[in-house]
């Protein structure tokens, strides 16, 4: 199939014709070649954070951010149903299949347990998700996802850190989410990247991007709790940030929904551009986890939609009903 229209690959949009067959990109062109279809392409989205665990759970949570998600929480009470989490992953998955989404990183609770609850859930699908696991390094997992320095003994994260780093796996936490937590702590764990950083202040944000440590955000989850990101600000510190969607009970995971809402909260705040959004959800995330792919004769990863859409429709007015075709190897 050939597809003529506006094609971002590498972070990079242009009008030109890509080729794709068998599952690989055969010839990438500038202009307009022989097409046997008009629309518009991007790279599958890459969800930063997720919780799928608690997807299932369709009431309102009421209380606090500890009181709903902290240690001994509402969260880790629904969390014990195993039957309805394994049907809320499934669901989960379904609709990120659905919406353009190939891979997710997955904080995800219950130890080994849980992690394997999630590899079941994912067996038979094109979806991959890395999933990082808590109290220990577990084989099953692709490293580990602390709570944050606040939750867990200093010693203890600092051990899973160097297990995760000797076994060439992902460390990643929560860092100053509801309140300013010690940057130095959380330098010296290392870590791969660090989710929401909220609460940072200015020197902060410049310690994280001195060490060039990447920042996810969930900007949707952020405000069901009263907070929002101040995605410019870090841009214009020169970290790179990506995009999540964090629990499910909250938000669902759909990156169209996160892109939408980053986009707009961050005009109050001096702006992002839609080019920039999009990348957040598509090429630096592929940065952050090594994922090479959409290069000439190598695997595609796709998403093909229906029309000629600007970036700026893309992240404020395209929804999974706009999709043509998901491409996956």
């Amino acid at each position: 199939m050939r597809i003529y229209g506006p094609i971002m690959l590498r972070g990079e949009i242009f009008k030109g014709t890509l080729e794709v067959r068998d599952g690989e990109i055969r010839g990438v062109w500038r202009r307009k070649e022989r097409y046997d279809f008009k629309g518009t392409v991007i790279p599958t989205f890459i969800n930063m954070h997720t919780h799928l665990g608690d997807y299932y759970y369709a009431h309102e949570p009421r209380g606090t951010l500890e009181e709903v998600v902290g240690p001994d929480g509402l969260k880790f009470r629904i969390l014990q149903n195993e039957e309805m989490v394994l049907r809320g992953m499934q669901e989960a998955l379904n609709r990120m299949e659905r919406c353009g989404t190939s891979h997710f990183v997955d904080f995800r609770e219950g130890g080994r347990e849980g992690v394997l609850l999630l590899r079941h859930a994912l067996e038979g699908r094109k979806i991959r998700g890395i999933i990082l696991g808590r109290g220990d390094l577990w084989d099953e997992a692709d490293g580990i996802g602390i709570s944050s320095i606040c939750d867990v003994p200093y010693d203890h994260a600092l051990e899973m850190s160097e297990k995760a780093r000797k076994a060439g796996k992902i460390f990643a936490l929560h860092a100053s989410e509801a309140k300013r937590e010690d940057v130095d702590k959380i330098l010296s764990l290392r870590p791969h990247f660090i989710v929401h950083f909220l609460e940072a202040s200015e020197e902060d944000i410049k310690a994280v991007a001195e060490h060039r440590i990447p920042v996810v955000l969930t900007p949707r989850a952020n405000a069901f709790w009263g907070r929002l990101p101040n995605i410019p600000r870090m841009i214009r510190h020169g970290i790179s940030v990506a995009l999540g969607t964090d629990n499910g009970m909250v938000a669902s995971p759909c990156m169209f929904r996160e892109m939408e809402f980053a986009y707009r909260i961050s005009r109050l705040l001096g702006g992002v551009s839609p080019e920039y959004v999009l990348n957040m959800a598509t090429y630096i995330p592929r940065k952050i986890l090594g994922i090479e792919d959409n290069e000439v004769d190598g695997p595609a990863r796709l998403i093909v939609f229906r029309d000629v859409l600007s970036p700026y429709l893309l992240v404020t007015r395209a929804s999974c009903g706009d999709i043509y075709r998901v491409i996956l190897p």
